[in-house]
């Protein structure tokens, strides 16, 4: 029997965040989504709050799991680091465990292997936004790898193809590898947002890793 726990998203309302958020709700756990915004179309047993990110930050306080989802685009963009140092904080005071949504350049080719990002170019079409995300996120990781106020952390990396421009299948299965990218027998990685969001929850409800970086696609 699965215990219900208190899970705040950060940025519950994105590609990621909301389906995380609707994840966890069908299970039955308190989910709270803080972001900028609430939805149009809210999903049933998500408690929503319109609020300034990092002021908000501040208020959690009875969570069991922290998860950010954090988009850091548009008015958020050069934040993720400093947000998500925050959430860090926030997760040791109150001795919840942090979830973060990762990138897949984060990861490494091989064990061992220089980490995408740092070996590696992008295709002259990606845009540049997309580039500076990818940083922004070995940022978080590598703040993660120093931490040492002992949180409960896990840096969850998606498939390459994960987004709302690629939203995927419900296949309804997925693998989880550690720092190493996932490929299938044809080359590609992937994962659709509810696969990906099967693997957040199975990994708080039975964590098999902890402050470590994971890989989820198919």
């Amino acid at each position: 029997m699965t215990i219900s726990k208190n899970i705040t998203i950060i940025g519950g309302t994105g590609y990621a965040g909301s389906a995380i958020a609707r994840e966890a709700a069908k299970r039955g756990h308190r989910v709270t989504s803080i972001s900028r915004s609430v939805p149009t179309e809210p999903i049933a047993g998500v408690t929503y709050t319109a609020a300034n990110i990092e002021s908000a930050i501040n208020d959690i306080a009875d969570a069991d799991i922290i998860i950010g989802a954090f988009s850091p685009r548009g008015a958020n963009k050069g934040l993720l680091a400093k947000v998500y140092a925050g959430l860090t904080t926030k997760a040791a005071d109150i001795g919840a465990r942090l979830v973060l949504v990762g990138g897949f350049s984060c990861l490494r080719r091989t064990a061992g292997a220089p980490r995408m990002l740092e070996a590696e170019s992008f295709p002259e079409n990606v845009p540049a936004e997309v580039v500076a995300e990818a940083q922004e996120n070995l940022d978080v990781l590598n703040n993660l790898l120093a931490d040492t106020t002992g949180v409960d952390w896990l840096f969850v990396s998606p498939g390459m193809e994960f987004s709302a421009w690629q939203p995927g299948e419900d296949l309804g299965r997925y693998r989880i590898g550690d720092d190493v990218a996932l490929f299938d027998e044809n080359g590609r990685s992937a994962i659709s947002g509810i696969d990906y969001a099967r693997a957040v929850l199975d990994e708080i409800e039975k964590p098999t890793r902890r402050r470590a970086q994971i890989g989820v696609a198919y």
